[in-house]
Order: C-alpha cells, then structure tokens, then sequence
C-alpha cells in the first residue's frame, strides 16, 4: 500500500494552481481595474440587465438607479447598440445621470457613452459609424459639414450658451468698433473662432481690420491677456471668469467682460447629433436614445440640487473630468439653458410654431462664410436636421411624462414650455439713453433709402429694415437707437426736422412689425453730425446722407 498512497499535498498544489488560473481568466474577462472588486464586472451588469430591459421599473427601485456604476461609468461599450460620444463640455453630462438612474432602460436602449474631447474626432468617429449619436455646437457642426456632409443629422438641442462664452477686453477698449486695429486672441478652431466671427460681422470688421492671435488652446489664450500681449480675447467659462477676477484682482478695473451669450441667447446652441444612416434604418432607437436624453433633462432641470450632486459624483469617478465638485457644476450650468423637450418641440416647430432653428443654421453658416471658414458655394441642399424624430416622439404614448412641467400644471402633450420672461425696457428719451445706457456696437446695416427731401423709406429699402428687426431678435436685451442724418443741401431748421421724420419713419415700421416701442429711441441730427465736414462732391453728400443703427445696453 506504500506505492498507491495518495499526496495530498501534492494534489492540494494543484488545485490550487488550477483555481489561481481560473480567477485570472474571470478578472481579465471583467475589464475591471479594481482588484477583487472587478469579478463583477459593470459589462456582467449590463448584460445582466439586457435580459430584463422591459421588466417593470417600480419607484421604490430609485435609490439603486443613483447609486448604479453601470452605464456611463467606464462600461465596455462593445456590450451596447448605442454609443454617445462626449466631450468635456457641461451640456452633455445630463446622460451620465440618465444613464446612471436608467432611463435609457425605459425605452428599451441598451446605450453606452465614450468621451472623445476633440470635436473632429467626435465627428469623425460619427462619420464611421464608431459612435451613433453626438453633442457639438452647432458652429463647429456646420464647419465639418464641408469635410463630413452625411456623417450626422441633428435631432435635438441640448442647451443654449448664456453667458458661458463672450469677450474679454483691457478696460480702454470702448465697444465692440472698437476692436478695429487691435490684437484679438482666441483658439482657432472652433466655437471661440465663430464668436469672434460673429461680432466682427456685426460692426463690419474683418480680419484685416484686427491683428489676430490664433491658438491651439484657452490656456494660451489667457496667458495672453494676463501679460497685456492681446487687447481682446474670446474665451469661455469658467476660464474666462476666473481670468477677470484674478487680473482685477492684481490691477483693479484693468479688463472687463465686454460681451457674452447670455446677451445674444440663440448664437450658440449645442445639438444632439445622430449617424445619419443610423437614424434612417433605426428611427425607433432614435426616438428611444431622444426619450432618454430628454428624461435626464427633465430631471435636471426639475430636480437641480440632487443632480449637480449625482452629476459631480459621476464626473469624478469618470475620471475623463478631473476631481469635480457640486459648486462646479451648479455654477457651469448657470452659463446654460438646458433645453427641455418642450423647448426643443417649440424651436424645432413641431407644435406648430415657428421654426426657429433653421434660421440660426442659415445665420452660423452665412458667419462662416463671411470669413472663409466654409466655402461661399456652399449649401444647405443636404438634410441637416430633422423634426421628424421629435414629431414622431411628440406623438407617442406617455409623452407628457417627459415634458417640465406637464405632471403637475396638466399642460397637454402638445404645449410647449413658457416663453422665458422678455426684458421690461424703460422708456428713455434722447438725453437719458446717453446716461443710462452704454454703447455696445454701431451696427454694420445697409444703407436706408428715402424718398428726395420725404421721411419715406423707398420699397428698395424695407429688406434693411426686416435685417435690422432680425438683429434686434437676435440681441433681446439691448436698447436701439436710430440716428439720422443729412446733408448740407437746404437750411439746417428744415435739414433737422427731416432728419427726425426719417429716424421716427424707420421706428413706427420696426414697431409695426412686434418691436417693443420702448426699446427703440429716434433721434434726428440734420446736417450738425457730418462724415465729412466740408462737402465737394456728391460722394461727400452721400456719405453724410445716413441711417445709422446703435445698440447700447442698461449701465451695470
């Protein structure tokens, strides 16, 4: 029996190697990097839930949804049929709390987020088919649509910029003119670029009018301001707030903000961009990935303080954001409008409103053009957006559940959300818009025609005017004041009444057509406020024979 007895020893090493080696094999499987932790893997949890995807979901399952790592969480996001890419900005992150409370479930999605921070990588990855839907702004969009023309189709908006992206300027720089023949620093691709774009456009600027500074990157951009090297700078939140406090903060009153989004609300929205043959073969995905997004902004916006605490805790445990605090989200989304559906039913038209969108897709492309960033062949032949997918989720069951509001005053599913309440403008007169207002552009506009010695504005001329109403829509909060001027021909009693005639003419039409009477002041300054003081030609004439267009803003 000596030969035949059994080394359990032997066989207990054994073993123990051969369940060594299975354990390696379950870790690596996992994808995890958190040690014994990792077995059960966020992918063993998601394929878990894909066989229950339309099991009931009852409220007292809340708590486990806040506290899920699951999607959204550094997930293989091989194991979905839906990938969002994102970037760092603040208006994307409401899905990681969507994801996170498992909205994406109640709509039958199985959906992943990647974050890829460049926006041409993002759009490239669209393009490919490596990612099913996106968030950019729409300047950026609309310039990768020379290079990338079918890689997307805009579904939805996220959230409007107000006050997250603007001007910072030394204290001498006057007014937005007054950017004419000064250094102008800003990052040359992209969003800072087009803002830039924008209010050169405005007071008829162009490049050559200002020395740009162009660069790869915003920390660059604010090392310029803080050495004195750019007189300008386009810039972004939270560096751009955190750069004026702290030059000021050295030097007193040595920069100040002179414009932000928050004064020209719809410039630049961030969109919800889908693959476009993705969306053609996969509409009912489409409006499952639309219904979730729109349940996590509900969310957000319904429920702030618990989000901006969940949206932290994710953010940090993400990694991609560094070390995020509650206050850093609550003071970014203060510099956005998280668009609701309601929003995005009321923007896109589909509650029968005006289109709203279209035009601001016509007014980013025809800025891009201005300066040679798209082609000036360019068109929008090809379908860019669609109202189709939101019409369709519009028209679904247990819609209202998604709309803001709608549980609790009983909006109906169709009704948009309120108008967010229009400025209350003071009434001014000549004398007081000086004091109480400051200049913020003397706006580049065509010339306004009249009748020979008439305050009739000629047929040729009431396009300028419809551009100057649209201007006015653009930049809500601003005072107009319309100067008229004329030329040394006839006295000047009778050359100062025709001058007011004419500016009092231009405001009764603009008033005609919805602009509220107290935001627009006319003035007639006759022949007293001369181009050209000594007229010899009548090019001298024409120059001083003039309808000038000025928006200034309330002091402080």
């Amino acid at each position: 029996m000596e030969g035949k007895r059994i080394k359990w020893g032997n066989i207990i090493i054994v073993l123990l190697i051969i369940a060594a080696g299975i354990a390696a094999f379950n870790y690596r499987g996992s994808g995890s990097n958190g040690g014994i932790f990792g077995f059960f893997s966020n992918g063993d949890k998601d394929k878990k839930g894909d066989q229950s995807l339309n099991s009931d979901q009852s409220d007292n399952n809340d708590n486990q949804k806040d506290n899920s790592k699951g999607n959204g969480n550094n997930v293989d996001s091989s194991s979905s049929d839906f990938i969002m890419g994102l970037d760092s900005w603040i208006g994307g992150t409401p899905i990681l709390v969507g994801l996170s409370r498992e909205y994406n479930r109640d709509y039958s999605l199985s959906m992943d987020v990647k974050y890829i921070p460049s926006d041409n990588d993002r759009i490239e990855a669209l393009n490919k088919g490596e990612i099913q839907a996106t968030e950019m702004s729409l300047p950026a969009f609309m310039k990768f649509q020379a290079k990338y023309p079918d890689a997307g189709v805009i579904v939805g908006i996220t959230d409007f910029s107000r006050g997250a992206d603007g001007i910072v300027a030394k204290a001498e720089v006057k007014d937005l003119n007054d950017m004419e023949g000064r250094k102008v620093s800003f990052v040359a691709d992209g969003t800072g670029k087009f803002i830039l774009n924008k209010f050169l456009r405005l007071v008829g600027l162009r490049y050559q009018d200002i020395e740009p500074i162009e660069r790869e990157d915003m920390s660059q951009v604010i090392e310029d301001l803080k050495s004195g090297n750019a007189d300008l700078i386009v810039s972004w939140s939270p560096d751009m707030n955190i750069a004026v406090n702290e030059i000021n903060a050295a030097n007193p009153g040595s920069v100040k903000v002179l414009i932000t989004t928050k004064e020209v609300p719809d410039l630049v929205p961030t969109m919800l961009v889908v693959n476009k043959d993705y969306a053609q073969n996969n509409a009912g995905k489409v409006e499952s990935f639309i219904k979730t997004w729109y349940a996590a902004s509900k969310y957000v916006i319904e429920k702030p303080d618990k989000a901006y605490e969940k949206l932290a805790e994710l953010m940090t445990e993400k990694g991609e954001y560094g070390e995020v605090a509650k206050k850093d989200v609550e003071a970014s989304f203060k510099d956005i409008k998280l668009m609701s559906l309601n929003d995005n039913l009321s923007y896109f038209g589909v509650n029968g409103n005006e289109n709203k969108l279209d035009g601001i897709i016509n007014d980013t492309v025809e800025t891009w053009k201005r300066y040679g960033d798209i082609d000036l062949n360019f068109n929008l032949s090809q379908e860019v957006s669609s109202k189709g997918y939101l019409g369709n989720v519009k028209n679904s069951e247990g819609i209202e559940e998604l709309l803001v509001g709608a549980v609790d005053s009983e909006i109906s599913g169709s009704a948009s959300q309120a108008e967010e309440k229009k400025k209350e403008f003071k009434q001014q007169d000549a004398q007081s818009i000086e004091k109480n207002t400051e200049r913020v552009a003397k706006v580049d506009i065509p010339p306004v025609y009249y009748d020979s010695g008439k305050a009739t504005v000629k047929a040729e001329s009431i396009a300028v005017l419809n551009q100057v109403k649209e201007m006015l829509s653009q930049f809500p909060e601003y005072y107009l004041i319309i100067d008229a001027h004329t030329d040394t021909v006839g006295n000047n009693e009778n050359n100062l009444k025709l001058s007011k005639d004419r500016a009092d003419e231009v405001k009764k039409y603009l008033v005609q057509k919805g602009v509220d009477e107290k935001r627009i002041i006319a003035r007639g300054w006759g022949e007293d406020r001369p181009i050209v003081p000594k007229e010899s030609t009548e090019g001298d004439k024409a120059k001083n024979r003039r309808t000038e267009f000025i928006l200034t803003r309330e002091i402080g």
